[in-house]
């Protein structure tokens, strides 16, 4: 399978939320010419006996998803066995995985599902966790196209995946890029006004070096450059709100080696208000 060929794949369940997570994988299927596969996960009806899909929940999401978009190629696959395990054999081939997760009207400020933090974690592909994805589910649902895209990123190696991904996204959607860098004093600086002044020069340099080249790549993205002094989970949770999604890497440049999921990835998906596409390179 080649690149192009790719499939954006997201997972359903019969539910609002899985059905908006269709919606937005639907617009990253037609936004990069790829096939749409939705994924169904079976529970079994015994031990002897085989799984099966009596409510069509895959094909259902396919209507609606032709709906959306008439011309798309869409696939549907139901398969026994848990959810996350499925979903993570179909991201070996797929260029995005899409899941939605809805917080309890009662709990808004319970972290998102596990499945999403699961996947952000160990698919082999980047991940797309839309927040609250039951919003998204109605006929007419529009996505907010004129929002900018959000990156975090810290300059390390391993953000550059998300670099990538936020610009491609939003050259795609026509929008802009924000990009912003957290920096903090280390305790040797704390009252040392010439020094802070120098860590927030430096922080600000780095970015615009790291952008650089992508923005001569993607010339027609309008980019906006913010450096913020604080720890970087809490700056991208205030920034984020006016975005339509926010990009990052799984983990930066302090994450250890064998982490898969860094504190800063792993706070946004909790948090955010809005889809997070975690970066994943693909193994």
């Amino acid at each position: 399978m080649n690149g192009t060929d790719r499939p954006v794949v997201v997972g359903v369940d019969g539910s609002p939320a899985g059905l908006g997570a269709v919606r937005w994988a639907v617009d990253e299927a037609a936004l990069f010419d790829r096939p749409l596969e939705i994924v169904h996960a079976l529970t079994l009806a015994g031990e002897d006996e085989p799984a099966t899909d009596d409510y069509g929940v895959a094909g259902q999401a396919a209507t609606r998803a032709r709906v959306w978009q008439p011309e798309l190629r869409i696939a549907t696959r139901a398969g026994p066995g848990d959810a996350a395990r499925l979903l993570m054999e179909r991201s070996r081939h797929a260029s995005l995985l899409v899941v939605g997760s809805r917080r309890p009207d009662e709990f808004p400020a319970v972290p998102v599902s596990f499945l999403g933090v699961q996947l952000a974690a160990h698919a082999h592909c980047p991940v797309l966790v839309v927040q609250d994805s039951q919003h998204w589910a109605g006929p007419g649902a529009a996505l907010p196209q004129h929002r900018p895209v959000l990156l975090g990123t810290d300059g390390s190696d391993r953000a550059q995946p998300a670099v990538e991904l936020a610009f491609a996204e939003a050259a795609a959607r026509r929008t802009g890029l924000i990009a912003v860098r957290a920096w903090q004093e280390p305790p040797r600086y704390r009252g040392q006004a010439d020094g802070i002044d120098r860590l927030a020069a430096d922080a600000g340099g780095s970015l615009e070096a790291e952008l650089g080249p992508w923005r001569a790549r993607y010339p027609g993205v309008p980019v906006e450059q913010r450096t913020v002094r604080g720890a970087p989970a809490p700056v991208l949770l205030a920034a984020a709100g006016h975005a339509l999604m926010l990009v990052v890497a799984p983990r930066g440049a302090g994450g250890f080696d064998g982490l898969r999921l860094g504190s800063t990835a792993q706070q946004v998906l909790d948090h955010a208000s809005v889809p997070v596409l975690v970066a994943r390179a693909r193994d």
